[in-house]
């Protein structure tokens, strides 16, 4: 996992070619303009859905990880906190959706991030994570998530 703000994109470029696609998009698209959606950069190897939903509290989130993409999250509006825990530390609530290339996990949470407006978290396989966690109360959060084929 990396937890870092937009305006760092630079100390990440050359550590993988499609990042370096998906930061480029960041630094040349004015998401405020975007609706909610999905939109092909590169095919099935990079691709973008921007959402926008309302943060909850933890019981009402959901443990995820990804098998074949790598998840790069970048706050466009709002704050949210995104919980962390290692895969292999949680348990598989339902088989693997291969259509979905989604794991749904449950497990305790221990740690967590707070991820404001500009922030980015780059999820890898390994990094089970739950968005979406409530800050202050209930608010809503425009998010780019970009998936990176691995």
């Amino acid at each position: 996992m990396i937890v870092n703000h937009i305006d760092n994109v630079n100390s990440y470029k050359g550590l993988n070619e499609k990042f370096d696609k998906a930061f480029e998009y960041i630094q040349n698209t004015n998401f405020e303009k975007l609706e909610p959606g999905f939109y092909e950069i590169e095919g099935e190897e990079l691709f973008l859905n921007l959402v926008e939903y309302e943060t909850k509290g933890i019981e009402d989130r959901v443990w995820e990880s990804h098998k074949r993409y790598i998840d790069i999250q970048v706050i466009i509006e709002g704050h949210e906190f995104i919980g962390y825990e290692l895969f292999e530390r949680l348990k598989i609530k339902e088989d693997y959706n291969e259509q979905d290339d989604i794991y749904f996990l449950e497990g305790s949470l221990q740690s967590k991030v707070k991820l404001e407006k500009g922030d980015f978290i780059i999820c890898y396989p390994q990094d089970a994570h739950m968005a979406g966690i409530m800050v202050n109360g209930r608010e809503k959060v425009k998010k780019a998530v970009f998936k990176v084929k691995l």
